[in-house]
């Protein structure tokens, strides 16, 4: 066998040996060899022959439940129907496997009643086992589509909790001063130290909602471009003037390279600025505080945008994963954004027909390349 091949091999046994199945069947030939196929793939088996056993053993949150429609005291399909009805085994993957009860209503029964698949028998051992792996491969992304609606959640209040506090602090410090001050008038002086940063704090809150929002509107390809020709090179102009407050913040120098003349495209300013926005200020996050380069490149038939940085890089294996939703450029345990700046981003160049990739070597800083056709026959 070749290394690598071994190498899936043992990856694919560690992976059942995680697994528990539940065997509820009250033939012992069929208990013992169903179980004995199961536990040569490397799952662990936990064994039940009745109804009510299955319902006992099943509080222990097996991987999956096995589970035979013929049954002594209770039979599968009551069995299906109480586990889905408790609230700690609502959720476990069960799979009816019946010899007898073989018919197109036994299968919607079954189905019916909740099971998540219906198998009959004879069935081959390999059958058997890719069955299983398929299903468990299903509920292994199910649970990983919850995990990082989770983790979005948690960052999301996290980020929204950040602004609100300090919005809700310098609001109390002015009424503090207009409780304390005698008569009708506070000094300007006064209003302003808390009213301008409640302002920026709003500010931010609103860039979280609409970020949010753009997530929305690309997940339900409701993204909607207002098609105009412009010049790119202005464009990178003025967002990089918006953000020098922000680069200074982040200790940067930011340098842009553009046309001496106009970089005509046609296309959505007002995205393609979120664009330009979304990458550097990524490059401020992960920079290092290293200078930052801005640039834009006239091709005949496309402009080439990109943004450098010399800071922490990104490892090859990370490089595709940074543009999905709630991703983040660094696995240094940071927490600060949403993780939808990049996939934004790339959501909106492809919008326009073009690609967003990334070159980059740990340690080694990042170029985010930005390609978009100049003109688009195709509809937007």
């Amino acid at each position: 066998m070749e290394p690598r091949a071994e190498f899936r091999g043992r990856a694919k046994e560690e992976e059942r040996a995680r697994a528990t199945i539940l065997n509820v069947n009250d033939t012992p030939a069929v208990l013992y060899l169903t179980s004995r196929i199961l536990s040569a793939a490397g799952y662990h088996v936990v064994e039940a022959t009745s109804g009510t056993e299955a319902l006992r053993l099943a509080g222990g949150r097996p991987d999956m439940v096995l589970l035979d429609v013929h049954l002594p005291d209770v039979d599968g399909y009551e069995v299906c129907r109480r586990l889905r009805a408790r609230e700690e085994t609502r959720d476990l993957l069960i799979a009816h496997l019946s010899a007898v009860s073989v018919s197109r209503e036994d299968r919607l029964r079954g189905l019916a009643q909740g099971a998540d698949a219906y198998w009959t028998t004879p069935m081959g051992d390999d059958e058997l086992l890719a069955n299983v792996e398929a299903l468990l491969r299903l509920q292994s992304r199910a649970q990983a589509a919850v995990h990082a609606r989770d983790e979005f959640l948690s960052i999301a209040a996290h980020e929204l909790r950040t602004p609100l506090t300090a919005l809700r602090l310098n609001l109390e410090r002015l009424v503090h001063h207009l409780t304390r001050v005698p008569g009708d008038t506070v000094a300007r002086r006064t209003v302003e130290a808390s009213t301008t940063p409640a302002l920026r704090q709003m500010v931010r809150l609103q860039q979280l909602l609409d970020t949010l929002l753009d997530v929305s509107r690309v997940g339900s390809r409701k993204l909607r471009l207002d098609i105009e020709v412009f010049d790119l090179a202005e464009a990178a102009r003025e967002v990089a003037g918006r953000l020098a407050m922000s680069a200074r913040a982040a200790g940067t120098e930011l340098s842009l390279a553009l046309p001496l003349g106009p970089a005509l495209l046609m296309g959505d300013r007002l995205r393609l600025e979120q664009v330009i926005s979304n990458l550097l200020a990524n490059a401020f996050r992960y920079g290092d505080s290293k200078p930052i380069w801005l640039t834009v490149e006239e091709h005949p038939d496309a402009l080439w945008l990109s943004v450098t940085d010399q800071g922490i890089g990104i490892a090859k294996q990370d490089q595709a994963r940074i543009f999905n939703r709630f991703e983040r450029a660094s696995s240094t345990g940071r927490a600060d954004g949403l993780g939808l700046g990049l996939f934004i981003a790339r959501e909106i160049v492809v919008a326009h027909g073009g690609t967003l990739s990334v070159e980059s070597e740990p340690g080694q800083g990042a170029t985010f390349h930005v390609t978009l056709p100049r003109h688009r026959t195709a509809a937007y």
